[in-house]
């Protein structure tokens, strides 16, 4: 007995086709596949959360963005699921549960953190990689939602998050509305009255905080040890660079300076003499 081809076909096709239930175990293993790799997801962003104390905080973000790109993968690998039955639904609720305390534990620990974002100047950072996250999983849970029979605790599930992620961004978003302890301005390690002048060297002697002579002045003890005379008139006479690069030792006691130095009065005795 002879067979068509296209009755060979069919047949086959028949025997190799899966039955409902079949199907249904398959959609139930992949959505747990999906969900399985958003809890990681989540629980690896908890954990570098928990870890920061501080800083820019790169690990934040780089965590948050691959958060993100499981939470689209598994959108557009629950968008082409077939609909659960009830007892699938049923035995999916073990892991609904643990994700629905993994995120609640995640949005609890990003709260805690919010001083030490403010310290570091991230709140605005932060802001933008949770309400991101909170789109995403708002539609993520939106289209698991619709694989499930109707009646279940989604809807709920749903309402809970959008309620604490939409806390969570208001929380961050009055953090970044105020001046954060990082910002410039409040460097307090030198005070501003004995502050140095870039490029000039600290004076010898004068202790931090104390005047510094200007250029061309002096202190008392430099005063006392300048070597100079006076003429007849009062003026100060020239001194020779001798005299300037000399440590004075004594006070009062003048040898180069006042050798090389001469009055009026004096000069007129020298030639009178020179006549006679």
């Amino acid at each position: 007995m002879k067979f068509s081809a296209p009755i060979a076909l069919f047949a086959a096709g028949v025997l190799a086709a899966p039955s409902a239930s079949e199907l249904c175990t398959r959609e139930l293993s992949t959505v747990n596949t999906i969900m399985t790799t958003v809890l990681n997801g989540i629980q690896n962003l908890d954990t570098t959360c928990l870890s920061y104390t501080g800083g820019p905080g790169p690990e934040l973000t780089n965590a948050s963005t691959y958060m993100l790109e499981i939470i689209r993968t598994a959108t557009n690998n629950a968008a082409a699921m077939l609909p659960l039955t009830m007892e699938e639904a049923q035995a999916f609720q073990p892991l609904s549960d643990q994700l629905n305390a993994a995120g609640d534990k995640l949005l609890a620990d990003i709260s805690s953190k919010v001083t030490l974002f403010s310290a570091a100047c991230i709140c605005d950072t932060t802001l933008n990689w949770v309400a991101q996250i909170a789109g995403n999983v708002n539609t993520l849970m939106t289209t698991i939602s619709t694989k499930f029979p109707a009646g279940g605790k989604g809807g709920d599930e749903i309402a809970h998050f959008t309620q604490v992620f939409a806390d969570m961004q208001s929380q961050l978003s009055e953090c970044s509305g105020k001046p954060c302890a990082g910002a410039g301005g409040n460097d307090k390690s030198v005070p501003a009255t004995t502050r140095p002048v870039a490029g000039a060297p600290a004076p010898t002697g004068v202790t931090p905080g104390a005047a510094v002579p200007a250029p061309g002045h002096s202190n008392n003890s430099t005063k006392e040890a300048s070597p100079t005379a006076k003429g007849t008139n009062g003026d100060a006479s020239t001194t020779t660079k001798g005299t300037k690069e000399a440590s004075p030792t004594a006070k009062g006691v003048v040898t180069a300076g006042a050798a090389a130095t001469f009055s009026g009065a004096g000069l007129a005795v020298a030639i009178a003499a020179l006549l006679i």
